[in-house]
C-alpha cells in the first residue's frame, strides 16, 4: 500500500497530465466548496450583471427615440437630436460580455458553473506557464496552492465579471509569446497582440496593455547585432501602431470615442486629484498636481495589491526584497525582466484607472499582480520547499507547520459570518408563488432571486423603515419581502400584513414574506 501511494505521488510530479488533472480537480472542488459554503448566493454586483445581460434597456431606448423624434424634425435641432440619440444608445448598448451572458441570465447556478470553469482554466494556464518558464513541478504546485487558497481571490473567483475571460486571454497571450519567442518572435508577438486586443473587447482598459506594453518588444534580448535587431523590431512596431490607427480611423464609433477621450480623461483626473487633496487634509486641502496625484494613486494601488495578495505572499515579497538574501531566482534572466516590466506596467495602468474611474478596481483586476509576484518570488518558494524537505527542521516543527498551512487553506474557503442562504430562499419562494400584483423588497439579493430588478433606485425597492410613496401604494395583490437584521426591531407596520412565509439564518436575521391585509 505504501509503495502504491509513493508511486502515485511520484507520478504526479513526473507526469504533467496527472498533475494537470490534480490541479483541475482541486480547483473545481474548491469552487464547489466556496459555492456551498456561501449558501449558493451570488453577490449583489454579479446579480446586477446577470439582470442587465438578460434585460437590455430596449424599452428605455425606444422611449428616448420617441421623445427625440419631434426635435429631429426641427432643422436647427436635428443634428443635436441625432448626437444625443447616438450617445445614449451607445452608452446603453449591451457589451460583448453581456451578450455572451444573456442565455444564462435566468440561471444563476449555471452562470456560476461557467465562472468556476473559467477560474479553473485560469489556474491551469498559470501552472502550464510556470512549467514553461522553467519552474519545477513541486514548486509549481506550491504556487498553485498559494493562489488557490488565497482568501481574497476566493472571495471573487466565482464573481460574474468580465475580468474572468480577460484573465484567461491575458494568460494565453503570455503563454503564446513565451512558448514561441525563441524561434518565431514576430509570430509570438502577433499572437500576444491578438489576445490582448480581444481582451479589450471585454474590458476597455486592456487596450492600454495592448498598445503600450509592446514597447518592451524593442528591447527584448535576441541574437545578432542589437542595432539591426532594434531597426527590424522598430519597423514591425511602426506597422503595428499604424494598423491600430487605421482601424480606429475607419470605424466611426471608435474614431469618435478616441477623439473625445482625452478631454474627458483630463477632466476626470482633475476631479480625482482635487478629491485626493481633500482626503489628505480636509481642514487645509493642499494643491496636488497631476504628477503628485498619480504618485498617490500608485501608493494606494500598491497597498491594495498587498492586501489582496494576503499575508503569506506578502511575507514572500518582503523576504525577496531583503538585501542579504542568498537565494537565487529559478527564472531565466530575460523572463524575469519581462515579468518585472509587466508588473510595473500593470501597476501604472491600475493607478491610471483609479484616477479615471475614481475607485479601485475589482479584486479580480489584481489577480495578474498576484500571479506575476508569485512567479518573481518562485525562488523563495523553492528554497522554502528544500528547507522543508531537509532534516534541519525537527519533525514536530514540520508537523506544526503543515497543520498551520492546512488551517490557513481551510480558513480561506470557510464562511465564518452569517450565511445569506435565507435571502435566496425568500426570493425563490416569492418567484414560485407569483402574486397578482408585483414583488417588492428592501434587499437587492431578494429582488434578484425573485425576478425583479435588483437596484436601489429601481421600481421594486421598498423599505418599510424608510417608506416612500410606493410603500403607501401597496395593495393586497402585492408581495413585500422585508429583511430584518438580528439587532433591528420588528417593523411598526408589521401588524398590517399577513406573514405568508418566514426564513432566517443561524444568527437570527429574518426574511418576512408579507401581504397587506384586505381590510387595511
Amino acid at each position: 500500500m505504501r509503495r502504491t501511494l509513493a508511486a502515485c505521488w511520484h507520478g504526479i510530479w513526473l507526469d504533467r497530465r496527472q498533475q494537470s488533472l490534480l490541479i483541475i480537480t482541486l480547483s473545481l472542488i474548491t469552487c464547489l466548496w466556496i459555492w456551498l459554503e456561501g449558501g449558493r448566493v451570488l453577490d449583489v454586483e454579479s446579480l446586477q450583471t446577470l439582470w442587465r445581460s438578460g434585460h437590455p434597456p430596449q424599452a428605455l431606448i425606444a422611449r428616448i427615440t420617441r421623445i427625440l423624434v419631434p426635435l429631429s424634425e426641427v432643422p436647427e435641432l436635428a443634428h443635436l437630436a441625432a448626437t444625443i440619440h447616438h450617445e445614449i444608445t451607445t452608452a446603453l448598448a449591451p457589451t460583448l460580455f453581456a451578450r455572451l451572458l444573456a442565455p444564462f441570465a435566468d440561471s444563476p447556478n449555471l452562470a456560476v458553473a461557467i465562472m468556476a470553469i473559467l477560474s479553473t482554466l485560469s489556474l491551469w494556464l498559470y501552472c502550464r506557464l510556470s512549467r514553461l518558464i522553467g519552474i519545477g513541478p513541486q514548486t509549481t504546485f506550491l504556487l498553485f496552492l498559494l493562489l488557490n487558497f488565497n482568501p481574497e481571490y476566493n472571495d471573487v473567483r466565482l464573481q460574474i465579471s468580465r475580468f474572468q475571460p480577460v484573465l484567461i486571454l491575458w494568460l494565453a497571450g503570455l503563454y503564446l509569446f513565451l512558448a514561441h519567442y525563441k524561434n518565431h518572435i514576430h509570430l509570438a508577438f502577433t499572437a500576444w497582440a491578438a489576445t490582448a486586443w480581444t481582451a479589450a473587447l471585454f474590458v476597455p482598459i486592456a487596450a492600454f496593455w495592448a498598445s503600450g506594453f509592446p514597447l518592451l518588444f524593442l528591447f527584448w534580448p535576441g541574437s545578432g547585432n542589437w542595432r539591426r535587431r532594434l531597426c527590424e523590431r522598430g519597423r514591425f512596431l511602426l506597422a503595428y501602431y499604424a494598423l491600430i490607427a487605421l482601424i480606429i480611423a475607419c470605424v466611426p464609433q471608435w474614431h469618435n470615442a478616441a477623439s473625445g477621450w482625452l478631454p474627458e480623461i483630463l477632466h476626470q483626473i482633475d476631479l480625482k486629484r482635487n478629491e485626493l487633496a481633500f482626503l489628505i487634509n480636509a481642514n487645509n486641502p493642499v494643491e496636488l498636481g497631476i504628477g503628485e496625484g498619480y504618485l498617490v494613486s500608485l501608493v494606494l494601488v500598491a497597498l491594495n495589491a498587498l492586501k489582496i495578495m494576503g499575508p503569506l505572499i506578502a511575507i514572500l515579497v518582503f523576504t525577496a526584497l531583503l538585501p542579504n538574501r542568498a537565494t537565487g531566482s529559478v527564472l531565466e534572466r530575460r523572463v524575469r525582466g519581462f515579468f518585472a516590466c509587466a508588473l510595473a506596467w500593470l501597476w501604472g495602468m491600475a493607478a491610471f484607472a483609479y484616477l479615471y474611474y475614481g475607485t479601485l478596481s475589482s479584486d479580480l483586476f489584481y489577480t495578474p499582480f498576484t500571479m506575476l509576484t508569485l512567479w518573481l518570488v518562485s525562488g523563495i518558494v523553492y528554497d522554502a520547499l528544500q528547507r522543508g524537505k531537509s532534516t534541519r527542521i525537527p519533525p514536530e516543527r514540520r508537523l506544526v507547520l503543515i497543520w498551520l498551512l492546512i488551517a490557513c487553506a481551510l480558513a480561506s474557503i470557510i464562511t465564518f459570518g452569517p450565511k445569506p442562504g435565507y435571502l435566496r430562499k425568500a426570493g425563490e419562494w416569492a418567484r414560485h408563488h407569483p402574486p397578482m400584483g408585483a414583488i417588492y423588497s428592501n434587499n437587492l439579493t431578494v429582488l434578484a432571486y425573485s425576478g425583479r430588478p435588483p437596484f436601489i433606485d429601481g421600481p421594486a425597492y421598498i423599505d418599510m423603515e424608510h417608506p416612500l410613496q410606493a410603500y403607501y401604494d401597496l395593495t393586497p395583490d402585492d408581495l413585500l419581502v422585508h429583511i430584518k437584521g438580528r439587532k433591528q426591531n420588528e417593523p411598526q407596520d408589521l401588524e398590517l400584513f399577513d406573514i405568508l412565509a418566514e426564513y432566517q439564518n443561524e444568527r437570527g436575521d429574518k426574511a418576512y414574506i408579507l401581504r397587506l391585509k384586505p381590510d387595511e
